[in-house]
Parts: C-alpha cells; structure tokens; sequence
C-alpha cells in the first residue's frame, strides 16, 4: 500500500476504534454488541443505500446507482467506488449486489463504512470528489452484523422507519429453572416427540413416535392421558412429523408420515390425498411453514441426503399438494447429523440449519436467500476450535427449536454429550450464540440431569408455563417425561 493509503487507514483505524466497533461482552455477562448498526445509524453523518450497475476490472472502479440516503443529506443519483485494497475484492464485486455506506462525522463526512460484497470495508473520499469513494481496507465489523450486504440494506429501511431491527443483547442464563418430572408415559424408546395444543385449553398436548404408531396424549391434571384411540390416531404412523394449522381453523393439524391428519377440535381425521415422499427411517427434518408467500404453511420435508422437498398447500382438504421440483443443498450423500427448518435467513422465508461435518451451516430453499452461509456468515466469528472440542466435533449431536427468549424468534439449541451451543435469532439472518445453556440439558454438566441426550433422543420445546418462554420436554427410553424450565430472562 502507498505511504499516503497507510496513512489514511491508520486515520480510519482511529476513527473507527471509537466508533464502528463491536464487541461482544464477557462470558457470563449479558451478551450484546457494543457497537450495533441501529447506532452506526444514529451517529453516522449520512447513510446511503444503493445498488452496484457496473464493475470495471482495470481500473477497480464500481458504478453505483443510490436508491435511498437513509439519512443526512441527499447523495445524488450515483456513487463510484474505487475497489482498491483488499486486492481480490473487484472479483467478488458484481453488477446487481447492494451497497451500503455509513458515512462518519468526523473529519468533515471524509471516512466512511462500507458495507460490499456481504463484507465490511473502511473507505474513504476520493479528495475533490464529492460522489467517489475509495476502498482502504477490511475492516473487523461483522459481529455488528454478519450477513449480507442486501440484508443489511433491509436493516437500514427498518432504521429509516423508526422500527427495530436486530436483536443487540442476550442474556444467556436460559434454561435455569431446574428440571422437574412431569410424569411416566407407557412408552418404550420413543422416536420422537413433538408438542401442540391440539384441544385448546392452552396446555400443550405431546405426540409421540414409537416403533408401533403415533401416540397421543392429552395434558390432564399434573400429568398426561393416552387420547390416540378417542382422538382417531391409532392409525397414524411414519417417521416425519410436523405440526401446524393447514387449514386456518386455528387448530393445530398434523402430518404424520405421508398423511395429513386434520384437527376438528375432537378428533383428527386424515386426508385422503398423501404426500409422495421417499419412506426413510431417519428423517432429517419436517415443518409446515409458508414457502411460497401466500400466507398458507406449507409442507417441508429434508431428506438425509439433503434434497429439500415442499409441497404446497392448495387452501382446500380434499385437494392434493403438488410438489415442487426437489432442491439438492449440498452435493454430497452425508447425512446431517443433525437439521430443522425456520426463519433463519433474511428474505423472510424458511431456511435450513444444518449439522454437518463438524459445522453449522444455513441453506436457503431458492436463489433469493444467496448461498450457504457458514458458522461465521452467521455470527461473525469462527466456531472456536476450544468450544468444538468441547462439543466433541459436533458429530454425534441431536438439535431442538425453541423460542429462548420469548421474542417470537426460533433459535435453534445443539446439544452434544459434553456440552451444547445455543444459537440465538437476531433477525435479519444473524445470530447471537452461548455455550452456557448447554449446561442445563448435559448429563456431565454442573447440574447432573437424571437423562442423557444425545442423536437419538426424542425431545422438543414447549411453553408450558405461559410466559412466552420455550422450555424443553425430554422423554426417555422407559417413558420417563422431564421439563427443563426455562424462565424469561432477567431485565438489563
């Protein structure tokens, strides 16, 4: 780099130190960013949004066209951005990508934060230029926000508008209400276990899987009543499972295998029409959730092998649910060990949090939510290679879906014999994570639970006190049903 770059990057360095920072907080503190974007909007002098029209290879040079100034004063219509350090970046730069710049205070609106190609960049005013940026260097932001840079132009728009954005504290002390017994099942090595009030009377009701059908049973008094013959379920068997309301009757209606079994407030009755969906011992994840944006969930299915399948919902009971072409998600036959479906991503539509090969990894069911996103895309830091030998490779892992910390948010809990890491939704597709909650789920842990968990395990989240709140439900072998509770975190 020139004398005169040098010396413009340690001034942005200075600057940028006291300013667009963040750092997460000690372990065992409230988790939460220093530094988060709704305050690099705040004190930023300008903020501009735009769209990349035109990259020029040789002289590193991106044409944007300005969609919004966000704040301060109008921008025009077009900014260039010379694409100088770090070298390789004019190749990931390309015509269609988004652009979003916050513009500093200090030094006269001459340093700025960049925000291209999903990274973080110092840039500065190409001197004389009013509408020419320059590109200094990488700088050390994503803990801020991870994402990519089309996400973070949404998070600018919410600013704009005076809304919340993404989630900028955790406290990770969840799951700390002990655990309690809630009772014996007469079950034998469930397969699964999934919970929904099935008879509105706002206890959640548990289905479960054992090798000779689906039973249910009703939340009754201090315990659970075996309904699976009163409620027309002695029929239902399969490996996948979801939960939902198919038919917006709000009542939560199931699919069990390849049926769909729906809920009249009595009794469940299954459709005639089925789901054309390979037979597999092992699933690896369901869920009826809206894929196509019509307001209607519709049917995921991942198979082990990692296509994805949806099945739409027509809105009617007696018509069938046509498929849509599969999605392969990686193009390999490794099985995760462990996956589900959920707002992960940043387009609003579900995604998929895998468990593969010693890694957490996000995949978008189309083209619009961008690539897979690794460990880092998602929280801005690698996945410390202390906390993956605690977790003992994040192989032999079973994973859960709970709502932590009552924001409406899934975040999605992986537990492996040792320990367990915690990833919490920020929104926007980036998230917050703590290693701490696995201790209260770890037989090895500090609080010597009376279960194990591990990839076989048939466990799920529920509220089961009201409070917004997911605790866990753990069912053992013998049919012994534990809660882990989970009360709403301390106010910071």
């Amino acid at each position: 780099m020139k004398p005169q770059k040098l010396a413009a990057a340690a001034r942005f360095a200075a600057v940028m130190a006291a300013a667009f920072l963040a750092c997460p907080a000690p372990a065992g503190a409230v988790i939460k960013v220093e530094f988060p974007v709704s305050k690099m909007f705040d004190t930023s002098r300008a903020v501009i949004v735009g769209t990349v029209t035109r990259v020029t290879p040789e002289n590193r040079v991106a044409e944007v066209k300005v969609a919004d100034t966000a704040k301060g004063t109008p921008a025009g219509d077009a900014l260039r951005i010379q694409v100088a350090n770090p070298p390789d970046l004019v190749r990931r730069v390309q015509a269609g990508q988004a652009v979003v710049l916050f513009v500093a205070q200090d030094r006269g609106g001459a340093l700025a934060l960049l925000h291209l190609a999903d990274a973080w960049f110092m840039a500065e005013r190409v001197a004389g230029a009013a509408d020419a940026w320059r590109v200094v260097q990488a700088h050390d932001a994503a803990q801020s926000f991870p994402g990519r840079t089309v996400a973070l132009a949404r998070v600018v728009e919410a600013l704009k508008a005076g809304k919340p954005a993404l989630l900028n504290t955790f406290d990770p002390a969840v799951l700390g209400g002990g655990v309690r017994e809630l009772g014996k099942l007469a079950v034998a090595k469930p397969t699964f276990l999934s919970a929904a009030d099935v008879n509105a009377d706002k206890k959640p009701d548990l289905v479960v899987g054992t090798a000779a059908g689906v039973r249910l049973f009703l939340a009754a008094g201090n315990g659970y009543e075996d309904a699976t013959e009163a409620w027309g379920l002695k029929a239902a068997a399969g490996a996948y499972r979801a939960v939902g309301d198919v038919n917006a009757d709000g009542r939560p209606d199931l699919v069990i295998g390849k049926t769909r079994w729906l809920n009249d407030g009595r009794t469940f009755a299954a459709a005639k029409a089925v789901f054309e969906v390979p037979d597999a011992p092992r699933p690896a994840a369901a869920a009826l959730a809206d894929a196509t944006g019509d307001g209607k969930p519709d049917l995921l299915v991942l198979l082990p092998a990692g296509r994805a399948l949806v099945f739409e919902n027509p809105g009617a009971a007696d018509k069938p649910w046509p498929a849509r072409p599969a999605v392969a998600l990686w193009d390999d036959a490794a099985a995760p060990a462990a996956a589900a479906f959920g707002d992960w991503g940043d387009t609003g539509q579900p995604h998929v949090l895998a468990v593969r090969g010693g890694a957490i990894t996000r995949y978008a069911l189309d083209a619009a939510g961008g690539p897979p996103a690794d460990y880092a895309g998602l929280v801005g830091t690698a996945l410390p290679a202390g906390r993956k030998a605690h977790l003992g490779g994040l192989e032999k892992v079973a994973a859960v879906t709970l709502d932590a910390n009552g924001d409406g948010r899934p975040d999605f809990f992986v537990v492996a014999p040792a320990g367990g890491l915690l990833m919490v939704d920020r929104g926007f597709g980036a998230f917050f994570t703590s290693a701490e909650a696995g201790d209260a789920v770890t037989s090895d842990g500090p609080r010597k639970v009376p279960f194990a968990i591990g990839p076989e395990t048939a466990w799920t989240a529920a509220d089961l006190a009201g409070d917004g709140c997911d605790d866990i439900i753990v069912l053992t072998e013998d049919g012994r049903l534990f809660a882990v509770s989970n009360p709403p975190p301390a106010k910071h």
